[in-house]
């Protein structure tokens, strides 16, 4: 296994250069300070608000006359209309806990030297390492999956000299007292918090009746030392003298289920806390260490990732970057990215947990950028587009399961903002799995807030985590129930257009806007991705059908649906159209490309299938640019990779490289990477990392139609080098081996083999290959 490290010649100075560690549900942020380190805290539910209808009970009524104006083509007085009549309330925020700090009373920095920090992918583990008056220091931390524990050592070459003084800080309410060798956080979040791009006199509520109260938390920070002094001093903790010490932090909250009060009905978090710290067991460091190496390294080293010239190592992280954008000539930083992608989401998103949010599990911000929720018109579904591909399956669970609790709020908003059966979601969602548009009626929102569309998103990933593993009882129970109750809902609110095609009508295209006669619009009759994700249910449900050998009857509802759909159409500049016209681009360059949902993430349009249309996605690729937000970087690494153009792939992820210094929000190009790679909008989202980490893995192995295309888009100047781990559909895991560009082997592994035979292309040549007992298929050279 290829060692994957982030290092540095100094301590964080901002959020974004320290290094994120996590279990899924507790995230830690390790600054590396000298006199004082900082260690910034989540945990995935401490969000605002609680249970809480936020439908617009009037909005089905709305609905036929905003369908008559879409069908007339009065989309200024319909867009107005949709804003005062048919939208709903805002989610709720993800939010940070705190911080801990340690400040070392007799550290200078101004004597500091040989300073080194770093993140160790392979065992997720950081580590702090610098000598100040003759004493060399070290701190180690990570955080235990087993343990549901933040932990870290300190220690120094020579005994006694390990002193600090432990405090907690918060932005929310909180209380902290010394109990013994402990400090006990007691903490409460808000009612609600306001969006941060909305500006208003109260933006932070804490309510007062009990059934409007947020979350409840308790965090438990223990000292253990060997050797000197422990104590407390106020709301802290003092280590005086000793030879090491052992720091953990443990903390649980009321959250009991996205429709229970976490107020009147919240989980015993104090004694699940009280649990957890027990069984840590004070200070047996080397035991937790070893089982969470072993935990993280069962799911990480599963994928072995390699090209030629591995230069680079020997230069502080930071200092590649700013190197790699003057050369553009540092393989290594693919190799690195790609596994930080994969570390992230092992981090982020365990069996569980919550899904990951638009920050993962890492936020400092009470008001963050977006709320850090759930961004459902692209981002949250990205943060997963490499789970199955990457060999991380288990982790794609959480999204599962936000996507079974949306199935219930989901169902409610349909009936009352659609008058519709079956479920739907919108662009935004959160940890109480709200569903409805937000917006309330605030003018400019139905571009990116009446957008009904996600749920059918969501879909895709259920029937691919079917593809992938070919389970079974996972399409019958967990995937085909939410897929039809996403084909229910479109079958449901389909209308006939002038030409007798069934379209959804009103519809945007997120966050985009058009030009015509002169004026910007926001919504139109219908739009090609609406398109794509109704046809895309519609297929995928009639596929299950067909497997399970079940509701005929709805099959045959589905399929005359789908026949009588809209198919894509091609503009005079020979790209495929936005929206149901060829109208004007307002923003030529804009950050979503989401009319090519079709050609990925979608599979509807190939090279092989529909050439016509797969040139016609490239035109509005070209049209569109390769400046863009840190995602839409990482959205279109991908759409190259699946239209086989490795070089452009590659000078995409070259792009994303570029090294962001802001934290600054920049909502249409200036993309890039933060010092500890955290993709940059700017400012920090995950979605980016698990994108380009997707888009490699696209590069370098892709499925079309039952067949494993293998090297689909290397680029020319990845000569050398190896992928082991990656997984195909079918249960099928691939090792490759290439050289001087070509491949030189290829052998496939099973996880659970169904079929006896696999079907793989390679350049011109398709092969069949059998599975014999005790022999797993192989391709070697020459194979062309």
């Amino acid at each position: 296994m290829q060692e994957n490290k982030l290092w540095y010649r100094e301590p964080a100075k901002q959020w974004t250069d320290s290094l994120p560690l996590g279990n899924g549900r507790i995230g830690a942020m390790v600054f590396g300070g000298i006199s004082e380190e900082r260690i910034a805290l989540n945990e995935d539910t401490l969000w605002s608000g609680y249970p809480k209808n936020k439908n617009n009970p009037k909005a089905a009524d709305c609905l036929p006359y905003a369908r008559e104006l879409a069908y007339a083509g009065k989309f200024e007085e319909l867009a107005e209309y949709i804003e005062d009549n048919m939208l709903g309330d805002y989610t709720e925020s993800y939010l940070p806990l705190g911080d801990l700090y340690l400040a070392f009373p007799n550290i200078s920095e101004q004597t500091v030297t040989d300073y080194y920090r770093e993140l160790n992918l392979n065992t997720a583990t950081s580590f702090t390492r610098f000598t100040t008056d003759g004493v060399t220091r070290y701190r180690e931390a990570f955080v235990s999956h087993s343990g549901q524990a933040f932990i870290m050592k300190l220690w120094a070459e020579q005994k006694g000299q390990v002193s600090f003084t432990l405090s907690f800080g918060s932005k929310l309410r909180t209380q902290t007292q010394v109990k013994e060798n402990k400090l006990v956080i007691e903490g409460l979040c808000p009612s609600h918090v306001e969006p941060s791009y909305l500006f208003c006199e109260e933006s932070i509520v804490y309510e007062e009746e009990p059934e409007k109260k947020g979350i409840r938390f308790t965090g438990i920070a223990e000292v253990t030392v060997q050797g000197g002094r422990l104590y407390g001093d106020g709301d802290s903790l003092v280590v005086e003298g000793a030879d090491e010490a052992i720091l953990t932090f443990t903390v649980r909250s009321s959250f009991n289920g996205y429709n229970r009060s976490p107020y009147l009905d919240g989980k015993d978090y104090l004694g699940m806390v009280t649990n957890d710290c027990a069984r840590l067991g004070g200070g047996q460091y080397e035991t937790w260490h070893e089982m969470h190496v072993r935990e993280h390294q069962e799911l990480f080293e599963r994928v072995d990732f390699y090209l030629e010239e591995e230069i680079g190592q020997d230069i502080p992280t930071d200092e590649r970057l700013l190197k790699f954008a003057e050369t553009q000539d540092d393989k290594t930083l693919y190799r690195l990215m790609f596994q930080y992608g994969r570390y992230l989401l092992i981090t982020s998103s365990r069996q569980g947990t919550q899904a990951a949010n638009l920050q993962g599990i890492w936020n400092q911000e009470l008001r963050a950028p977006w709320s850090s929720n759930y961004t459902l018109n692209i981002n949250t579904e990205m943060n997963y587009w490499l789970a199955e591909s990457c060999n991380l399956s288990e982790c794609h669970e959480p999204l599962f399961q936000l996507i079974e609790e949306l199935c219930v709020t989901g169902a409610e908003t349909a009936k009352l903002h659609y008058g519709a059966g079956g479920v739907t979601a919108h662009h935004n969602s959160d940890l109480w799995r709200m569903a409805n548009p937000v917006g309330r009626t605030h003018r400019g929102t139905t571009a990116y807030a009446y957008w009904c569309m996600s749920f059918g998103w969501l879909c895709q990933h259920l029937y691919t985590h079917y593809e992938y593993t070919k389970d079974i009882s996972f399409l019958k129970e967990k995937a085909y129930p939410a897929i039809r109750k996403a084909a229910e809902f479109y079958l449901d609110v389909l209308t006939p257009d002038k030409d007798g095609h069934l379209i959804l009508a009103p519809s945007t295209s997120p966050e985009n806007v058009y030009c015509k006669d002169g004026k910007r619009y926001r919504i139109s009759k219908t739009t090609t991705m609406t398109t794509a994700i109704v046809r895309e249910v519609f297929t995928n449900c009639m596929k299950c059908c067909d497997i399970l050998f079940t509701d005929q009857e709805f099959r045959k509802q589905v399929a005359d649906a789908y026949a009588r759909l809209p198919y894509y159409k091609i503009g005079q500049r020979g790209n495929l159209l936005e929206w149901d016209e060829d109208y004007e681009d307002a923003e030529e360059t804009h950050r979503h490309i989401s009319h090519l949902y079709p050609l990925y993430p979608g599979n509807e349009i190939t090279l092989e299938k529909t050439p016509k249309l797969a040139q016609a996605c490239k035109k509005a690729l070209e049209i569109r640019g390769d400046d863009g937000t840190g995602w839409s970087l990482g959205w279109k690494i991908n759409t190259w990779a699946r239209l086989k153009c490795g070089n452009h792939a590659e000078s995409l992820l070259k792009r994303q490289l570029h090294f962001v210094e802001t934290e600054e929000c920049n909502y249409s190009d200036g993309g890039g990477t933060y010092r500890n790679l955290f993709d940059a909008h700017p400012p920090f989202q995950i979605d980016g990392n698990f994108a380009a980490t997707a888009g490699i893995a696209e590069m370098l192995l892709q499925n079309e139609d039952g067949v494993i295309v293998l090297l689909p888009a290397l680029p020319d100047s990845w000569k050398n080098g190896y992928i082991k781990g990656l997984c195909a559909k079918g249960g099928v895991t691939v090792d490759l081996d290439f050289a001087e560009g070509r491949l030189q082997r290829a052998v496939f592994h099973g996880r659970d083999f169904h079929d006896d035979t696999i079907t793989v292309h390679y350049k011109d040549k398709t092969y069949n290959l059998t599975f014999e007992a005790g022999k797993e298929p192989e391709l070697q050279l020459p194979i062309e």
